[in-house]
């Protein structure tokens, strides 16, 4: 890692890569129906590896400064509160009295103020959603704003990098352990078990440990690189080995998977954040990928409540009206309510979000 690398807080190629996770998160949502795009689950931990790494970098790069808890919160709520709460004012106290919008919320509009206090991820676990679930996608907003309420006192506290390294690896062992011990206790109800705070913060972790490592040891991933790869590999298909012998099954994601994903990525915002691979810079400095982490934010929060409202009404148009077949149908509502979602993020980003991104320059 050079010095320049250093002193950066601004990583363009990582651009590329949060386009690249929101593209995962939009094609499972909205295209889900084809089977093509099972791994998009994926986009979310790509999500949380990054904003692992870039809030740990700038909060050591801070540490000294004047007022340091205050500048970190006062920016993080400057991006993420005005379109959260903009989002829930218009799905839990404006649609919901829109008679000619057929959609049933109440689920949403009964649990208000878990979604109010970003607690949603444990009301989903607690009690599991019915009805349109128009909110269902925020539970991993809930899960980063809980980490950052106490990840920044933790660094405040200890200060020395090596150390929170340590610290992190630690929380990194737990979280894992911990997810294997909610997969045994309750193995039907895994899919919202996953949702617990700390059993899914392993790549909000891992994305620190990331940031941590090139202050402290910045030679360590340029020469084990390849053998991290290897490794994770070697664990992926060990779990695979296993699972298919029929006297025995291990939970790959309860137990691991989530995590050697994450390592993986972090090994790609290393590459992309070094500049040591040409085709990585290549690939992530594209204007398309880095168009669509521009907007990220808004379009990973506005395209689902727009498919939950829109894809239904154009699927059907299309069907009852044109000489297609259903499938044809869903694909081009698909189509038509993506567009309409990155149409309405890129106003949002315009027009919205940054009157708010402009103040975070007084808390720098």
């Amino acid at each position: 890692m050079t010095a320049d690398n250093t002193a950066r807080s601004y990583y363009p190629a990582l651009d590329g890569l949060r386009g690249v996770a929101i593209l995962l998160v939009v094609f499972l949502h909205n295209f889900g129906f084809m089977n093509y795009f099972f791994f998009g689950w994926l986009g979310v931990d790509l999500f949380f590896v990054l904003s692992g790494f870039l809030i740990t970098d700038i909060l050591l790069k801070t540490l000294d400064k004047p007022n340091f808890l205050r500048n970190f919160y006062m920016r993080r709520v400057l991006r993420i509160f005005p379109l959260f709460y903009l989002t829930l004012i218009i799905c839990l106290l404006i649609l919901p009295n829109i008679k000619s919008i057929n959609i049933n919320s109440s689920y949403y509009t009964n649990n208000q103020f878990w979604l109010w206090t970003y607690l949603q991820n444990w009301l989903y676990i607690f009690k599991e959603p019915y009805g349109d679930k128009i909110l269902l996608h925020t539970w991993s907003l809930a899960v980063e704003e809980q980490f950052y309420l106490v990840w920044p006192f933790i660094i405040l506290l200890i200060r020395s990098p090596k150390k929170l390294l340590v610290v992190a690896s630690f929380i990194l062992v737990a979280v894992i352990i911990a997810r294997y011990a909610i997969w045994m206790y309750k193995v039907e109800d895994l899919a919202y078990s996953s949702l617990y705070t700390f059993t899914r913060i392993d790549g909000l972790c891992i994305g620190s440990m990331l940031a941590l490592l090139m202050r402290t040891y910045p030679n360590f991933l340029k020469k084990y690189t390849t053998l991290i790869v290897l490794l994770m590999a070697a664990i992926n298909f060990g779990f695979y080995f296993i699972n298919n012998q029929q006297s025995v099954t291990l939970p790959y994601l309860a137990f691991v998977g989530y995590t050697t994903f994450a390592v993986l990525f972090g090994i790609l915002v290393y590459e992309a954040v070094t500049g040591e691979s040409r085709m990585i810079q290549v690939l992530f400095n594209n204007a398309i990928l880095k168009f669509f982490g521009k907007i990220s934010y808004g379009l990973y929060v506005y395209h689902w409540p727009v498919y939950i409202l829109l894809f239904p009404y154009f699927r059907d148009i299309i069907f009852n009206n044109i000489n297609l077949s259903y499938r044809i149908a869903e694909i081009s509502g698909g189509i038509i309510v993506t567009t309409a979602a990155v149409l309405l993020s890129l106003f949002s980003y315009h027009y919205f979000e940054k009157p708010f991104l402009r103040l975070k320059n007084k808390y720098a």
